[in-house]
């Protein structure tokens, strides 16, 4: 048998470039997370806007303030477009049942606008007439607008025959 030399088990000092190493992964693995972390955020407060049909939003006006929120409701006969202030409006009446309100939607109307097709536009309450007011053929004109400027009509397979008549809301007594 040989002799074999001693071995040495004393422990070596580490070294300093896998600090520096582990201190960047580190700080890569935090960024990620800190960029993570505000896309969720940013989604999140996004999806939070809150979502009314129109009797609803009217009904939470007060507590609404200026606050953003989405609506729901039926565009009725009577839509006006225009330039209003220097910009592109559409003017209408929106309505869920009997109860009515104003809208002033900036830019383009969605693709599948019309009367009668349910729309879903989210912005904030104003206290004033809408421009053209006099314009419509049955405002609510309640002293009250919403001031939109994202729409997207809501659609389904369900479609009116040609020639059928729109039912217009708040016609109760």
């Amino acid at each position: 048998m040989t002799d074999l030399p001693p071995s040495d088990l004393t422990p070596r000092a580490a070294r300093p470039e896998r600090r520096a190493r582990r201190a960047r992964s580190a700080l890569l693995v935090a960024l990620v997370v800190v960029a993570v972390v505000g896309v969720l955020v940013r989604t999140l407060d996004d999806a939070s806007l809150f979502f009314y049909p129109v009797d609803e939003a009217v009904e939470l006006r007060a507590e609404l303030g200026e606050e953003r929120f989405r609506v729901v409701g039926s565009p009725q006969p009577g839509v006006v477009e225009a330039v209003a202030d220097g910009r592109t409006v559409v003017v209408f009446t929106l309505c869920v049942g009997e109860v009515l309100a104003d809208v002033v939607h900036e830019g383009d109307p969605a693709e599948l606008f019309q009367p009668g097709v349910p729309v879903v536009l989210q912005g904030t309450w104003r206290r004033e007439d809408p421009p053209l007011l006099d314009a419509l053929d049955r405002p609510a004109a309640d002293g009250w607008h919403l001031q939109t400027d994202h729409m997207v009509v809501k659609h389904d397979n369900d479609y009116r025959a040609e020639g059928a008549e729109l039912e217009p809301c708040g016609t109760a007594p």
